[in-house]
């Protein structure tokens, strides 16, 4: 079950979508910024497919 959450870059300020797996439960990872390409972490937590917190910081 896949779900698109706007995520914002720490480094340029800019938003862009990033799709998500929610059936695979918590997770996080490195991407880069589609804008600026400087690397940022991604932290979500879900339960029951729902996506409760996400926090994105500089990597």
């Amino acid at each position: 079950m896949n779900d698109s959450i706007s995520i914002e870059c720490p480094h340029c300020g800019e938003s862009f979508s990033l799709a998500l797996d929610v059936s695979e439960g918590s997770a996080e990872f490195i991407i880069d910024c589609e804008v600026c390409c400087r690397p940022m972490t991604v932290a979500v937590q879900i339960e029951d497919a729902e996506i409760v917190s996400l926090d994105v910081t500089e990597a």
